[in-house]
């Protein structure tokens, strides 16, 4: 080692020299003997820390060995000078990582669309103008909120027609059950006599006395026309002549004299058989007027009222059904995505008004038959979308096809995500994530 006897001349040499003996003594191990002290670990300091800062150290545990010292003394630090620096982790990323992570490397993994849980297509159910159209696209409705107002003047007629014709039927039935006093016999045996009258007469014929009478109403009836005319024909020039009471007079003279000459025709000709017929049906329905007031309705009398009764109640509830439907509403909670119609447009029923999309969406996804075996009702999921990149939206296997799709051997699933703030829109591209718990 005759170079280390040799002088140092310079400085910088005596400093390479130093640092070169030194570093040859740190790479050699020495042995000695007592306790072996334990490691201690170097303070560790965050990316960005300001300098003067307190340095944050982590204690590790340490275990007595024979030689070493006693447990309740201070242990050494271990000095770790290859340990990588710790990262600051900054307050604004405080965010659930679970639900932003990435899917795991080997995730099976499912591309699908967000499609609407349900789809109605509403319909007129009646006829009509539409008169008010009360939502748009993108309206948010509940079940049973009025959409759409069409014109029930027809319907309310009907109704109302309905309404009078159980009412008839109601007072025939209280008439046939009510038992009959003295006065509504008496009525009953006149009307019966009368009628017996006026066919007695249609029988015989008309009397001379009769042509003599109808003839002087004929003559009189064109008396009254003749007169008539006159005052018409004095203002007859004027340009409102229309609504002046000589021409009403002379309508009124007119229709008079109309009927006075059927009325001589009848009594010179006689009596024809229509008129023998119907005096003699007035007789029959007087006949038996009388006789069900003096023994009482039949059971079967009873029977037949209630019926007209009950029938009159259906036809009055249908009615009202069919007025009902004259304002349409929605059949389920959801958005309106279309409209078909417009105020002022003409409805039939069967014909298209709007859709209206469930708020609950769903995706259906292909699944190999290979992992069929694996899947179940109820089975948890994850899904992503793209236009939130940083959620995941958990949700279950809802619908498990029944058959495979014989061209691709894959079974088609249906996933129900859980979208409470309703961020998921039909249309969306999803990525189904299978968990096996």
């Amino acid at each position: 080692m005759s170079w280390f006897r040799t002088p140092l001349r310079s400085g910088w040499m005596s400093g390479l020299v130093a640092g070169a003996l030194i570093g040859l003594l740190s790479s050699c191990s020495f042995t000695t003997p007592g306790p072996t002290p334990t490691p201690v670990s170097l303070p560790t300091y965050a990316p960005g820390a300001t300098a003067g800062s307190t340095p944050q150290a982590t204690a590790t545990s340490a275990t007595a060995t024979p030689g070493s010292a006693a447990p309740d003394e201070t242990a050494p630090e271990t000095i770790d000078a290859n340990a990588a620096p710790a990262e600051a982790v900054p307050a604004s990323a405080a965010v659930d990582i679970a639900s932003a992570a990435p899917a795991p490397a080997g995730a099976i993994l499912y591309s699908g669309e967000i499609v609407a849980y349900q789809q109605v297509n509403v319909v007129a159910e009646v006829s009509g103008q539409v008169l008010e159209l009360m939502v748009d696209v993108g309206t948010r409705v509940a079940a049973g909120d009025p959409v759409i107002r069409i014109d029930s003047t027809i319907l309310e007629a009907q109704r109302a027609q309905a309404l009078a014709g159980l009412e008839a039927a109601k007072a025939q039935y209280d008439l046939l059950v009510s038992e009959a006093g003295d006065a509504d016999i008496a009525a009953a045996r006149a009307a019966v006599a009368a009628a017996n009258a006026a066919y007695q007469r249609a029988i015989e014929g008309i009397t001379d006395e009769d042509r003599r009478l109808a003839e002087s109403q004929l003559r009189l009836a064109q008396a009254a026309v003749t007169t008539a005319q006159a005052a018409y024909n004095e203002v007859r020039w004027m340009p409102n002549i229309g609504a002046m009471p000589q021409s009403l007079q002379l309508q009124q003279a007119t229709l008079q004299v109309e009927a006075a000459q059927a009325q001589y025709d009848k009594a010179v000709k006689g009596a024809t058989q229509d008129v023998i017929a119907g005096a003699y049906a007035q007789l029959a329905q007087a006949r038996a007027q009388l006789q069900r007031l003096e023994e009482g309705a039949k059971p079967e009398q009873i029977q037949s009222a209630q019926a007209q009764v009950n029938q009159a109640e259906t036809a009055l509830y249908l009615a009202q059904v069919q007025l009902s439907k004259a304002t349409v509403r929605s059949p389920i909670d959801g958005v309106v995505s279309r409209v078909t119609t417009s105020a002022g447009s003409m409805a039939a029923p069967g014909a298209p008004l709007l859709v209206i999309l469930s708020n609950e969406v769903k995706i259906n996804i292909p699944v190999e038959e290979t992992r069929l075996s694996t899947l179940r009702i109820g089975q948890p999921t994850r899904v992503r979308v793209d236009a939130y990149p940083d959620r995941v939206f958990n949700g279950t296997v809802d619908i498990i096809a029944p058959e495979l799709d014989s061209a691709t051997r894959t079974v088609q699933v249906t996933i129900r995500p859980q979208d409470e703030g309703r961020l998921l829109a039909p249309g969306m591209s999803a990525t189904v994530e299978l968990l096996e718990n």
